[in-house]
């Protein structure tokens, strides 16, 4: 059986019609954790993001990324809140209902870790996720992020105020896939 290849490309806005329709296809699953699924109600509203993230990806403040399986989009990961100064960043991530648990995440997590320590020298990665999403929270633990603390009433997601985890992986704790 031949392992499936699992790549990321920056996103684009020429991407908008794709991510749509994988936001669109996970919307229920998605939205219960996301805010951010609510302002991605078209489009338009998906292309007007890739472009926010384009230019916020030529000052180096963000590198958004698809996560391709055999060179089609699954989902979504990113760095974001760079800041070059500190040498640290945020990873956002998820994919589409149909490939959860297939193992797709911890490949493209560990290519854009790689890209965050080896490419732009960064020293500190987070992930903040509501402490009531276990599986984000599984995912950050099996990639060796240490949990830092609980956020009390950190995010806000369809009317109420959820409390967060935030996670941490520093440059020498980063164990590269073999």
């Amino acid at each position: 059986m031949t392992t499936p290849l699992i790549t990321l490309c920056d996103a684009e806005e020429q991407h908008a019609p794709q991510l749509f329709a994988l936001v669109n296809s996970s919307r229920d699953a998605l939205g219960q954790w996301l805010p951010w699924v609510e302002t991605s109600q078209t489009e338009a509203q998906v292309r007007e993001f890739l472009q926010l993230r384009a230019c916020e990806r030529r000052l180096g403040a963000s590198r958004t990324c698809l996560i391709e399986l055999d060179g089609q989009p699954v989902g979504v990961c990113d760095l974001h809140s760079i800041s070059h100064h500190d040498r640290r960043a945020a990873i956002g991530y998820w994919l589409a209902d149909a490939y959860v648990g297939r193992g797709i995440l911890p490949q493209a997590l560990q290519q854009l870790l790689s890209c965050a320590y080896r490419e732009l020298g960064l020293y500190r990665i987070e992930i903040i996720t509501a402490a009531a999403n276990l599986r984000s929270c599984a995912v950050a633990e099996r990639m060796g992020f240490q949990q830092e603390g609980v956020l009390r009433g950190y995010l806000y997601i369809r009317d109420r105020h959820w409390d967060a985890r935030i996670y941490s992986l520093l440059a020498h704790e980063w164990q590269p896939a073999a």
